[in-house]
């Protein structure tokens, strides 16, 4: 016959609180870090507790009242063990979130239920019967041991939780109203659970507490987002973070230590905690430079799997003023030990480089010299003196002797102009290719030839270097394509048949420009030869000219190749090798029409 109470009220409200709830957590659940399941479990195993616990009340016959007391005893262990899981896995001590180590707990109270369910020698319960109180029936039970052993063992497990839950509070500031609200909420039924097992209620109000508790979790989940914030515990972060650290306390004592900074300074970290800053600035002077520069940094030198490695040792004072800290912060210290081999390793790579590129440019400069000056001051006299000679005696032989000087100062040009091309570009500009392109072609005995820019786009150059490097393509295009030759400069991918070239290639993105003429053009047998240093196909030609632009095309990281144009002429390709840095021929336009120039 059933019964009713005002307690039921208060053990239902589990049911309509905790099913929205946990259709809410499984469909916005976004921690990929902290598992959904055992809060899951829990609001879970509250509810049946409850419900079970308002069945055992809505009946009044003591057989009924006994038959539903296994829900208690399986729902207590289930509700014990899913929150010490969820305590683990929120504090993040990961060896207890193991299955191993969960059944480990699970084992002994499912094997106490048994005895409970079974009331094997009656060891749970000794003795029962129904009793009327403000006219409701209740069982009044005398338990046995088992009883007590089961609720000590419980006792037990969520003490522990209770633990990480607190130790994790006192290293995490930031979760304080978190970690609070969690136990404050769960101290209801355990305190209650506590009377009435020392007997100070005669009812069990365990699972009243627990159905006012549940909607205080309820609350934390949406106003602390707990399962959304992550927080991870100090031995995740500070362990296992490659920065080594020592903290000092106010009477500047190391009183905390990671195993970096001890095996950085190779004292063992349980030897290192107590020590004074004086022993350690006498026995580490990196530490002391820290403290006193004004900086707060030095560096610090140690081999390691053995390589040198360098740290940055870096001290400084915790709780900056008007900062959230406790009284204990408010002086002490903290020195990191930060790895900076690879930046460090990195700038003297920079620098070595830059020496070789500096000296590379010296060498050639003093080359550049010895052919324009030590080389061209004797020319220039035996050009004089031949003068002299033919004006006393003119003949064929001086004839020969003059083109023979002509050819000699064109070969000099040629080679200074070849060493100067081989200086490596240390600084580049912006610079116009349209503006270059005018340039060179001014300096250019041109004729009637004709130029055609095609593009307003800037590059990242040496404006000297690619001035002459167009200047050796106008001058190619002109004395093999003759005298009324018509030279277009444009972007790469600006014609179908440039598109056609570009997707062939197998070396990279080609971006860049190109240089091309309706003059004969180059047989593809020759192409790859035209680049050679001394190969001409003009016997007056010095060989130098198109091995001018494959120099100076390689000390801006740029590569050169020649095709076909579309008038069936000859067609330089200018690409940038990485066309990602920023530093090859990138096309960038104005939005400027394009230009003709003769």
């Amino acid at each position: 016959m059933p019964q009713f109470s005002w307690l039921l009220v208060a053990l239902l409200i589990p049911l309509f609180v905790a099913v929205p709830t946990l259709v809410v957590i499984l469909r916005h659940f976004e921690n990929p870090r902290l598992s959904p399941i055992p809060p899951l479990v829990l609001i879970g195993s509250v509810t049946l507790w409850c419900l079970g616990d308002a069945a055992r009340l809505a009946v009044t016959s003591l057989e009924a009242k006994l038959a539903l007391l296994p829900i208690y005893y399986l729902m207590g262990t289930v509700v014990v063990v899913s929150l010490f899981v969820f305590a683990a896995d929120y504090s993040e001590r990961t060896a207890w979130r193991r299955p191993r180590r969960i059944a480990l707990l699970l084992a002994p109270m499912l094997a106490m239920n048994v005895v409970e369910i079974t009331n094997v020698g009656s060891l749970t319960i000794r003795s029962a019967q129904v009793v009327e109180r403000g006219g409701v029936a209740f069982a009044e039970i005398v338990w046995g041991p088992m009883f007590y052993l089961h609720h000590g063992v419980a006792y037990l497990i969520v003490g522990a939780a209770a633990y990480m839950f607190l130790t994790f509070e006192t290293t995490n500031r930031h979760y304080r109203g978190q970690v609070r609200s969690i136990v404050g909420a769960l101290s209801i039924p355990w305190m209650l659970n506590v009377a009435y097992l020392i007997g100070l209620t005669g009812f069990n109000y365990t699972t009243t507490g627990f159905a006012a508790a549940l909607p205080i979790g309820v609350l934390m989940i949406f106003r602390y987002r707990i399962l959304r914030l992550i927080p991870v515990a100090r031995s995740s972060v500070v362990e296992e973070m490659d920065t080594g650290y020592l903290v000092l306390d106010r009477g500047d004592v190391v009183v905390d230590v990671n195993d970096r900074a001890a095996a950085l300074l190779g004292i063992p970290g349980e030897r290192l905690l107590g020590y004074d800053r004086e022993f350690l600035e006498a026995t580490f002077p990196e530490i002391e430079a820290a403290f006193d520069d004004e900086t707060g940094f030095d560096t610090i030198t140690r081999e390691r799997d053995g390589e040198r490695r360098y740290y940055n040792v870096e001290a400084s004072k915790l709780g900056a003023e008007g900062a959230d800290v406790s009284p204990a912060q408010e002086s002490s210290s903290v020195v990191l030990f930060q790895d900076v081999t690879e930046q460090i390793e990195a700038q003297r790579q920079l620098r070595e480089q830059r020496d070789r590129l500096e000296e590379q440019n010296e060498r050639l400069e003093e080359f550049a010299s010895f052919l324009s000056h030590d080389l061209r001051n004797p020319l220039s006299v035996a050009n004089g003196r031949l003068e002299l000679a033919r004006e006393e005696h003119d003949s064929v032989h001086m004839e020969q002797i003059a083109e023979a000087h002509e050819r000699m100062d064109e070969l000099i040009e040629d080679a200074l102009a070849l060493a100067r091309q081989g200086q490596t570009v240390l600084d580049r500009e912006p610079v116009s290719l349209r503006t270059a392109c005018e340039s060179a072609w001014n300096n250019v005995d041109t004729g009637d030839a004709t130029l055609s820019v095609t593009t307003d786009c800037t590059v990242s150059a040496d404006a000297s270097q690619l001035t002459q490097l167009l200047e050796n393509l106008f001058r190619n295009a002109i004395e093999h394509g003759g005298p009324d030759v018509t030279v277009t400069v444009g972007d790469v991918g600006a014609s179908a048949e440039a598109d056609a070239a570009a997707s062939a290639r197998t070396d990279g993105a080609a971006r860049g420009f190109f240089v091309a003429d309706d003059g004969p053009g180059i047989p593809e047998a020759e192409r790859d030869r035209v680049f050679e240093k001394g190969f001409s196909t003009d016997d007056d030609g010095t060989g130098f000219g198109l091995a001018i632009v494959a120099t100076a095309a390689e000390t801006h990281g740029w590569s050169v190749r020649v095709t076909e144009s579309e008038a069936g002429g000859a067609r330089f390709e200018i690409l940038d090798r990485n066309p990602d840095d920023g530093s090859g021929p990138d096309s960038t336009s104005d939005g400027e029409p394009p230009a003709s120039a003769t």
